[in-house]
Parts: C-alpha cells; sequence; structure tokens
C-alpha cells in the first residue's frame, strides 16, 4: 500500500507539474514575424503509391511565397510509388525531384536527400503527412531567429474511424498540448517528431545530418542540435495531419520503437542532463526515466489495490462489475470524491484519483486548444481512457525487456 501511495504521488507530481505548466502557458505571447527562407521539403517513402499523391497536394496547397523545392526519396519501393508521384508532378505541372534508395532505412534515405537539398532549410515530412494550408510558412517563421536551429508543428490524427485511433487522436492532443506548453514557456521543445519537423540547414551539417545509431532519428537529431547551441521550437498552430496504426499489434510495433529508440537517445546524450540544460531538456531525461519506472510499477501495484479494496459484501456478477468498472473509467475517480463525506480521504488512493482528474481535465483542455470536437466518440474516449494508457505501459514494459537484449553497442558510449 505504501509503495502504492509513493507511485500515485510521483503520478499526482508529474501531472501537477504540466497543468501549472500549461496554465502559465496561457498568459505568454508566441509571435513570429514574417519570413520567407527557401525550403527543401523531404520525403522518404518505401511503397507509399496510395498515400503520396495526398501529401504532395497538401505541399503545392501551402502556396508558400519563398523559394521551394520538393524532393521524394524513394526507399528502393517495389509498387508504384515514383510512377504515381511523376504522374502528379506531370499532371498538376509541380516540380518534384526523385531520388533512389536502396531500402537502407529512413535515416539514409533522409541523408541523401539532405545532400541533394539546394535550400537553406529542411522540411522533413513522412509519406503520409498531410499538411494543413499555411503551415508551412508558420513552421518557418521562427527561422528569423539565428538561435532556432529546429522547429516542430503538432500532429494530428487524419482519421479516426475506429476505437483505437480514437484514442489515439486524443493522445496526440495531448502531447501537442504538452510539447506547447513547453515550448512557450521555456522557449525550448525537445519533444521532436520528424513526421512534421524542419532545420536549419547549416545546424544539420555541424551535427553529421541523421545519425543511424538509434531508432529515433528525429529526438536524436534534437539533441545533437541542442548541444550545439541552437533552440528547438514547437509551433503549435503549424498543423498535419497523419495516419496511425488500425490495430493493437501495429500500435505496439510503432511504440515500442518509439520508447526504445527514446531511452537509446537519452542514454547517447545523457551528459545533457544536467542543471546547465534548458528545463525542457531534462524534462524529456526525466518523462523517459518516470515512465519506465511507473510502468514497471504500476500493473503488480495496480492488481493488489483491486483485490485490497475488494468490498466483502459484493453479491452478485452485476456488482463485481460496476466495481471493476469504477477502477477502468473516469467515473472511479468522480465516485471517490463523491464519496468523500462518507469514506474520508485516504493517503493510499487520493493522490491517483486527483492525478486521474488533472489528466481527464488536461485532454479536455488540449482537445479544446487544438478545436476538436465533444463528439460521442471522444467523450467515450475520455471516459475510458485508462485502460488505453494500461496498453501504453504494457508496451513500455515490453519495451525495457526487449531493451535488456539488445547488444551492448546499441547503447552508445
Amino acid at each position: 500500500m505504501v509503495i502504492g501511495a509513493v507511485l500515485f504521488f510521483g503520478l499526482f507530481v508529474y501531472l501537477s507539474f504540466i497543468l501549472l505548466l500549461t496554465l502559465l502557458s496561457v498568459f505568454v505571447k508566441d509571435k513570429h514575424e514574417k519570413f520567407d527562407g527557401s525550403v527543401s521539403i523531404l520525403i522518404p517513402c518505401y511503397n507509399e503509391s496510395e498515400v503520396i499523391v495526398d501529401t504532395l497536394r497538401s505541399i503545392k496547397q501551402q502556396g508558400y511565397k519563398g523559394k521551394l523545392e520538393v524532393i521524394v526519396i524513394d526507399d528502393g519501393s517495389t509498387d508504384d510509388t515514383q510512377k504515381s508521384v511523376e504522374e502528379f508532378s506531370m499532371r498538376e505541372k509541380f516540380a518534384v525531384k526523385i531520388i533512389h534508395g536502396k531500402h537502407q532505412g529512413k535515416s539514409k534515405a533522409l541523408n541523401d536527400g539532405v545532400k541533394a537539398a539546394k535550400n537553406d532549410f529542411i522540411l522533413t515530412i513522412d509519406a503520409d503527412t498531410m499538411l494543413e494550408k499555411g503551415s508551412l510558412q508558420k513552421l518557418i517563421a521562427p527561422f528569423k531567429d539565428a538561435k532556432v536551429g529546429a522547429t516542430n508543428g503538432s500532429m494530428v490524427v487524419a482519421k479516426a474511424d475506429t476505437l483505437i485511433r480514437i484514442f489515439q487522436r486524443i493522445e496526440y492532443h495531448y502531447n501537442n498540448l504538452i510539447r506547447k506548453s513547453f515550448s512557450k514557456i521555456y522557449k525550448n521543445s525537445i519533444w521532436f517528431y520528424g513526421a512534421f519537423a524542419c532545420y536549419r540547414k547549416n545546424a544539420l551539417k555541424k551535427i553529421g545530418s541523421f545519425h543511424t545509431d538509434t531508432m529515433t532519428e528525429d529526438m536524436d537529431s534534437s539533441m545533437l542540435i541542442c548541444k550545439e547551441g541552437y533552440r528547438a521550437v514547437n509551433v503549435y498552430s503549424a498543423i498535419a495531419s497523419t495516419n496511425v496504426p488500425t490495430s493493437i499489434s501495429r500500435l505496439i510495433k510503432q511504440r515500442m520503437r518509439w520508447w526504445i529508440g527514446g531511452m537509446q537517445v537519452v542514454w547517447k546524450h545523457r551528459n545533457l542532463f544536467s542543471s546547465k540544460s534548458s528545463a525542457a531538456v531534462n524534462f524529456f531525461f526525466i518523462n523517459q526515466y518516470w515512465w519506465s519506472l511507473y510502468a514497471l510499477m504500476l500493473f503488480p501495484i495496480l492488481i493488489y489495490q483491486i483485490f485490497y479494496w475488494l468490498p466483502f459484501n459484493l453479491g452478485s456478477v452485476a456488482d463485481t462489475f460496476w466495481y471493476l468498472f469504477r477502477w477502468f473509467t473516469l467515473s472511479g475517480p468522480i465516485y471517490v470524491i463523491y464519496k468523500i463525506p462518507e469514506w474520508g480521504i485516504s493517503l493510499y488512493g487520493i493522490f491517483g484519483v486527483l492525478g486521474g482528474l488533472i489528466s481527464a481535465f488536461l485532454i479536455i483542455w488540449a482537445i479544446i486548444v487544438f478545436k476538436d470536437k465533444f463528439d460521442l466518440k471522444n467523450i467515450i474516449a475520455i471516459f475510458l481512457y485508462f485502460p488505453y494508457t494500461l496498453i501504453l505501459n504494457m508496451i513500455i514494459v515490453i519495451s525495457l525487456v526487449r531493451l535488456l537484449f539488445l547488444k551492448r553497442s546499441y547503447f552508445i558510449e
């Protein structure tokens, strides 16, 4: 019980800090002067014939006034990716350069694109990333400040037509809100996603472009750029949509790569975890360490608490169902608050309850900030969000176990 209380107190402190930061960020103005820098857009792709045309169309519709070139790096596709790009370019009279790779991975494809790029800024997007109109201009604007080495926009889910995608849409909103808050307060955002990111080309040259020694080259690059004295800025109003996994198995595969890559990055750049670094940079380390510890401890503690608080007078299957329903839905924290006059306040459970309520509040706030709808799908997803977080924490546990069996050389010395 004591260990559980400590764990959930840690969760409460973590979420309270994010809430405080989010509240403070409301009062910080984040304006950038117009800046039309020359941009090279790199699109690495492998068998993306079904989505690449929509991505190219979203780029054309930007109406960007500065100098622009688009480079598709076809990393050894075996479908009609190249044909789709060529037909679009000819039909729309929109110049697209195609580079042919040998299916050696995303980092190698991006580096080939950087070598071919002629402009001062490098925008990297995935082949299924569609930019909202005006987002390119917004993402480029902060580069007028010579200290900005990279910018990152907000990613939203393109299609939320299944329950697993609806959960991911809410999760993306929540993460975007956190990155927005950190960037506004600390003028630096190290939570970096390469599906919609822009880099100062000179900064990329200084770090040797994209490295191949971690599974998350985008996070790694942002850390390397930070080491060179630049800042990475989140432009939350620059929005792009992306496709997300449609099944649990695909979600697990994607998130394992993300988490293992994130742990590789914090190990590789562990010397950045210091009082000399930005709070945003340090929080990236704290986030990885905290959620690793939390995930490892959560499941045995949760199972113990469910049985510890199990009432002796459960008389039917329905009673058992409603008891478990309160544990795994937002009704639980609400019910505990409602019962305080009768039950009093227990230090062993109150912090978990408050953490759940803070998390729900931040999710609702994020939905408002990113102008999503409070339709039935979102309301149900908010109410049932805790089981989704259990899946995410289980993925973290699996990732940590897998990480133990990677070769020692995978940790960069």
